[in-house]
C-alpha cells in the first residue's frame, strides 16, 4: 500500500526515470547473458536470440562482414581457436541504450585464427565492448583492445627490447 501511494504520488519526471533505470538494467542484462551464454558457454543460438537481425558490428576485423552473421562466425572461429576461453566482466557501466564492459579473456591459443597458425600458448588480455542495445537486442558493437599485446603472448611479435623500454620513457 505506501509503495502504490508513492508512485501514485511520484511526478511523470521521476516515473520516466524509473523506467529508464529499468531499461539500463534489463539492457545489462542481456550483455551478462550474452558473456556467460554465447562468449562463455559458446551456444550460437543465444547469439542469434540476443542480436537483432539489423545488428552491425562497428569494429569487424578486415574481411569479416559487420553484420550479424559475419559477427557470429567470427565468435564462432574465435571459440574453435580458444576453446578454453572464459570472459570475465570486470566492470560494466550503462547508461540509455548503451552498455561498455571492460572484460579479461583467458585462454589457450590451440586453432588457426585469423591467419594465425595455433601456438598452444596461453593468452590473457583486457579489451573493451561497447554495445547498443533495442528492445532485448544488440544492435551495434564497439571493440577496443591491445592486439600488441595479444599477438606477443602468442609468439607472434617479438616482446619489447630493454631498449625499446628506454626509448619510450624519454
Amino acid at each position: 500500500m505506501l509503495w502504490a501511494s508513492v508512485v501514485d504520488a511520484a511526478t511523470p519526471e521521476v516515473v520516466a526515470d524509473m523506467e529508464d533505470r529499468n531499461e539500463t538494467e534489463r539492457n545489462k542484462a542481456v550483455i551478462r547473458r550474452f558473456v556467460e551464454e554465447v562468449q562463455n558457454g559458446k551456444n550460437f543460438d543465444v547469439y542469434d536470440e540476443l542480436n537483432d537481425p539489423d545488428f552491425v558490428n562497428l569494429s569487424s576485423p578486415p574481411g569479416v562482414p559487420s553484420d550479424r552473421a559475419g559477427g557470429k562466425v567470427f565468435l564462432q572461429a574465435f571459440a574453435q581457436a580458444y576453446p578454453d576461453a572464459t570472459f570475465t566482466i570486470d566492470s560494466m557501466i550503462a547508461e540509455g541504450d548503451q552498455v561498455v564492459t571492460k572484460k579479461t579473456m583467458s585462454g589457450t591459443n590451440t586453432g588457426d585464427f585469423a591467419g594465425v597458425p595455433a601456438t598452444d600458448r596461453p593468452v590473457t588480455f583486457e579489451y573493451v565492448d561497447i554495445m547498443r542495445v533495442r528492445g532485448g537486442r544488440i544492435v551495434e558493437h564497439w571493440n577496443i583492445l591491445d592486439q600488441l599485446g595479444w599477438l606477443t603472448q602468442l609468439g607472434v611479435l617479438p616482446a619489447p627490447s630493454p631498449s625499446d623500454s628506454d626509448i619510450q620513457s624519454k
